[in-house]
Parts: C-alpha cells; structure tokens; sequence
C-alpha cells in the first residue's frame, strides 16, 4: 500500500462509466493515446524489469469483423480490447470479439504493474505448456489480471483482462500450480 500518497490502486475505475461501444473510435482513440502515452511517450518498469510491447500494427480486422479504423492501432492494443472467441463449427477459426470492459480498463494495467508488490495484487509465476514461465499480476479485489513474459532483458506483455466467474476456476487452478512466489 502507499504510504500516505494517494493509492493508485484503490481508485482504479472504468474509464468510462457504462458500455463502450465497438464502433466507438472517439472514445478507442482516447483509450489508445493512453496506451501509447503509457507504453511508449513513458516506458515502465515492473519490479525493475523495463515492460515492452512490440509496435506492430493490426491487420485482421476483416477476418474478425472489427471496423476498419481498427487497423490504425497496434495489434496488441486491439488483443487487450478484445478476447477469442471459437467457431462454432470445426473449420471456423477463431476471432476476437470486442469485449468493453476490457477497453474500459486497459490504463489498469500499467499502476498494477508498477505497484505489484501491493499486498493487494496477487503475484505468481507459472510454467507453461511450452515450458515458458509467465508472471501473473492479479488484483482479485478488481477481478483483473496482467500476464507478463520475461524476455531478457525485459518483459513483455502478454495480455490483460477481466477474470469473470467463467475463467476464475482457471487462473485459480495456475495459482495453485504455481512455481513461484
């Protein structure tokens, strides 16, 4: 917790109060000048570790039915505003679908990195499939979470979202199965 500043992590909020829509660009172009401003025009360090976030630019939004202006912004920006969603048939490949409330709370990701040794945020490694560890900062209390990847010598960012009831039981299980902290 803070000591006697003001705590960045209790009044995290969502951006905007209610839904955002997809085809909303005023509202996304704010969201993304926050993202660059946050990843970018002020570079941070979690745990003394630069984070980075490649700046390639999205090039999908046909395939998964985003509107075009979409393709203005980078790719992991539009991957933290969005989540995978399977066909419903085999052969249907899998799209992301624009899910507001993580728009709502992408400038979450960068105070709970810059504060994860709160005792509020959950701090974990676990190994995965492919044998790479990822570090996992989650704010329960928010039901957010920011997964990062060391890559020497920084980190990158993974993804970060909304834990909601479906994907909680998840994460929990990888909390569980840490093999760290």
């Amino acid at each position: 917790m803070s000591n006697g500043g003001p705590d960045p992590l209790g009044g995290l909020a969502p951006r905007y109060p209610g839904e955002i829509l997809l085809s909303d660009k005023p509202k996304l172009d704010e969201i993304y000048a926050y993202y660059i401003r946050d990843f970018f025009d002020f570079p941070f360090q979690c745990n003394a570790i630069r984070v980075k976030i490649k700046e390639e630019l999205y090039t999908n939004h046909a395939e998964d039915g985003l509107p075009q202006f979409y393709s203005q912004y980078h790719e992991k920006f539009v991957h933290l505003l969005t989540r995978v969603v399977p066909g419903r048939k085999v052969f249907e490949s899998k799209k992301r679908r624009f899910k507001h409330n993580r728009a709502n709370r992408l400038h979450w990701i960068k105070p709970i990195l810059q504060n994860w040794n709160d005792p509020r945020i959950i701090y974990f490694q676990f190994m995965e499939e492919d044998g790479s560890i990822r570090e996992y900062f989650w704010y329960k209390a928010k039901e957010y979470l920011v997964i990062l990847e060391p890559v020497s010598p920084d980190y990158y960012l993974v993804t970060a979202f909304c834990v909601d009831y479906k994907n909680q039981p998840y994460y929990e299980a990888k909390y569980r199965g840490r093999c760290g902290p």
